[in-house]
């Protein structure tokens, strides 16, 4: 009987372990909403003013630099429908949203070179 109970112990533990290895396996989605959702809400809400339709976006959409307290959106990583114009030519739109107090303003908007 303690051989079955230690037999039956391992096999679930080896479910477990399979389980959380071809979870860990699995692709993160590149178009993803979350990388909008952890954004300051003024953020998110410019972003929903381009919009027509739920926003996704990659990983490299959003950067934030803490010496400068700053975000920079880079709008060539964002999907969503009714987009605004966001690129010229070889150049896409950046846009700064800077801390001031306990909010994030609109600092800049800028074309740079597109990173894709």
């Amino acid at each position: 009987m303690a051989i079955r109970t230690w037999l039956l112990a391992v096999c679930l533990l080896a479910g477990d372990a399979q389980q959380a290895f071809a979870g860990s396996m699995n692709k993160h989605d590149p178009w993803d909403p979350h990388h909008i959702n952890g954004l300051p809400p003024e953020v998110r809400h410019y972003i929903a003013g381009i919009c027509k339709s739920e926003p996704s976006a990659q990983h490299d959409f959003a950067t934030y630099n803490p010496h400068e307290r700053r975000w920079r959106i880079n709008l060539e990583y964002l999907r969503c429908d009714g987009l605004a114009e966001f690129r010229r030519g070889n150049q896409c739109l950046d846009v700064d949203f800077v801390e001031v107090g306990s909010e994030y303003r609109l600092a800049s908007k800028h074309y740079a070179d597109c990173g894709y």
